[in-house]
């Protein structure tokens, strides 16, 4: 290896000495590369690692954005037959309002099956937040086709009853040899109170 190193050594600067004899060599513009070199391997890792701490956390920053989406999200359930908001759908207006980090974040719509009925969507919404927000700029409203991951209430009920159902109910072990408290966690007084 060392020969190896020691033969580009020599060969470039055969090619500087042939480059001054010829008078091509911008001298100038070498010595700037050569200071822009030194200067990128002396702080070697620090223009690097901006670039990769931002490449490590987008996928993150993706995931923020559709969990507040989901969030954000108006599904079919919450929408009666005419496409008005229901009771359930006023409560979900008004918590993604009061609950939403992004002051400015826009709340999304789930599509109708028909154009007129995601605009009754959308007029219904209009309605409701602008009663909730008497004044000042209104959020953004957007049509969504991707529905959020949601269940019936029936079903929560179900398995919420369940758990209930099979939670066993407290209960200490026995002590034993093994983790019996020892004699130094008794208070030295304790004996002493109780017969008096």
């Amino acid at each position: 290896m060392r020969k190896l190193s020691f033969q580009r050594v020599i060969s470039c600067g055969l090619v500087t000495i042939a480059g001054v004899s010829s008078g091509c060599v911008n001298w100038s513009q070498m010595k700037q590369e050569c200071h822009t070199d030194r200067m990128r391997n002396s702080a070697w890792p620090q223009p690097f690692r901006s670039a990769d701490a931002a490449a490590v956390v987008a996928p993150f920053e993706v995931m923020k954005a559709n969990g507040w989406q989901e969030f954000n999200t108006l599904a079919h359930c919450f929408f009666d037959e005419s496409n008005q908001l229901t009771d359930a759908g006023h409560l979900k207006v008004q918590e993604v309002l009061t609950m939403t980090a992004q002051s400015k974040a826009p709340i999304y719509v789930q599509q109708a099956e028909s154009q007129q009925a995601t605009a009754a969507r959308v007029e219904s919404m209009e309605l409701a937040i602008s009663a909730l927000i008497p004044e000042g700029p209104l959020p953004q409203i957007a049509v969504t086709n991707t529905a959020p991951s949601t269940s019936s209430g029936a079903y929560q009920t179900v398995v919420s009853r369940a758990l209930i159902q099979t939670t066993p109910n407290p209960r200490l072990p026995k002590f034993g040899a093994i983790n019996a408290p020892s004699e130094n966690s008794i208070a030295p007084n304790a004996a002493s109170a109780g017969s008096k």
